[in-house]
């Protein structure tokens, strides 16, 4: 589709927000930025059993690493920030001292209650994707014997992000942190950085749609950015999904390796009130283009400072429109008993210029057409939306390096007034 299709197919499914978000601007500018960020965002609470959580502090395989914090959970796999225990290690003291110890991310796989074949498949199929290159590019995998363990029922992937010879890495902190955890904006994200940066994360989700991933709740806690400014190596998306289908051998059970895939490792829960989740995810449903959705919410996250208005919110206040059970499509019907069913309130999108007035337009029209609620009216892949943001990137540098020549320019005018 391009864009003058989507524009008028755009302009036939809604009518003009501008007036609609004004006024919703108004009543929502008081309310803190990050507190709306973090409400929305709150896991949504089931009644599915528990699995155990490492603690904070804990020591695991052999005494090799410390628990520093979990960021991220699904059904059968955590990630986990750690650090990387000296051998040496052994006094209260010295684990105090673990932070100058370099720091890793930890994916672990919870295999318990499965016969051994098919931990044998899961554990093959992860030393699978650990050798591949094409998952996230050339190994950051430190070259201790740091990579894939076992350790009873449970199998981990380690990956080194920094040592102590690589001193760039160690201001390293979560988007998550960086931008809902502070009450102040970093002073130095401006829209050349949050550009540079959803257009790296758009072409990691790209590869890993490639190895026909797709992640659906991509969290801000599973993103690694520096907390100093730009960084040639951030950011980084850890690895937050179980391993790639392709990678899995066949199976002994009576299941096709696909239907055991997702039987061993189902789709996350969605929380309805998750800024950064597409509608479709409300039933169910996602594919590519719901990826497409979450990247959109973030980058408009990052150049207004403010989360977008939560799905289940705009379903609200478009009546007419469900998502379909069978494909997450949008189609016509009443909302109000369907997704929406106990919410009071619908609330629009605000458009992205009202918060950030200098946004340009065709940038504008990039978020609005990757957060659109209806699957067929966003770009139809990452690839697409990849295009897009590439060319409004570089549309921001070469206006970036005008502004500074016109600046000089005055500067030196001046100067010679002086004269």
């Amino acid at each position: 589709m391009d864009n003058n299709e989507w524009s008028g197919r755009r302009e036939e499914s809604q009518q003009s927000l501008s007036t609609y978000s004004q006024e919703q601007l108004r009543q929502t500018r008081p309310i803190n930025r990050i507190q709306r960020a973090r409400v929305r965002m709150l896991p949504q609470q089931t009644g599915e059993e528990e699995e155990e959580i490492l603690a904070e502090g804990e020591i695991i395989l052999d005494g090799r690493y410390r628990i520093v914090q979990l960021l991220y959970k699904r059904p059968r796999l955590h990630l986990y920030l750690a650090r990387r225990l000296s051998p040496e290690v052994s006094s209260e003291e010295e684990l105090a001292q673990g932070e100058r110890e370099p720091l890793v991310a930890i994916r672990e796989l919870v295999l318990t209650s499965f016969p051994p074949p098919v931990r044998e498949q899961i554990e093959k199929a992860a030393f699978e994707e650990f050798v591949s290159p094409i998952v996230q590019g050339p190994s950051q995998h430190s070259t201790g014997g740091d990579r894939v363990w076992t350790e009873g029922e449970r199998h981990y992937l380690v990956t080194q992000l920094y040592d102590r010879k690589s001193a760039p890495y160690a201001d390293v902190i979560t988007l998550a942190e960086l931008v809902l955890d502070h009450r102040e904006w970093p002073t130095w994200l401006n829209e050349e950085i949050a550009l540079s940066w959803g257009a790296r994360l758009c072409r990691i989700v790209a590869r890993l749609h490639r190895l026909g991933i797709v992640l659906g709740d991509l969290d801000l806690s599973t993103i690694l950015v520096s907390s100093s400014g730009e960084s040639s190596w951030a950011p980084i998306l850890l690895a937050s999904w179980p391993p790639p289908l392709q990678f899995w051998p066949p199976g002994t059970t009576a299941f096709d390796v696909s239907q055991q895939y997702r039987q061993v490792f189902p789709t996350a829960g969605a929380a309805r009130w998750n800024a950064f989740i597409a509608p479709e995810m409300l039933n169910g449903n996602c594919d590519e283009r719901s990826d497409v959705y979450t990247l959109g919410a973030i980058l408009y996250l990052l150049l207004t400072h403010y989360a977008p208005v939560a799905a289940i919110h705009r379903l609200q206040a478009v009546p007419e429109v469900k998502l379909s059970e069978e494909d997450g499509s949008v189609t016509d019907a009443s909302v109000k008993n369907n997704v929406t069913r106990g919410t009071n309130e619908g609330l629009e999108l605000i458009l992205p210029r009202l918060l950030y007035r200098e946004i340009p337009e065709a940038l504008e029209q990039i978020l609005l057409r990757a957060l659109e609620l209806d699957p067929d009216l966003r770009y139809l892949s990452v690839f697409a939306l990849v295009e897009a943001l590439e060319a409004a990137e570089l549309e921001a540098v070469t206006r970036a390096k005008a502004h500074s020549q016109e600046s000089g320019g005055r500067k030196l005018l001046m100067r010679r007034v002086k004269c």
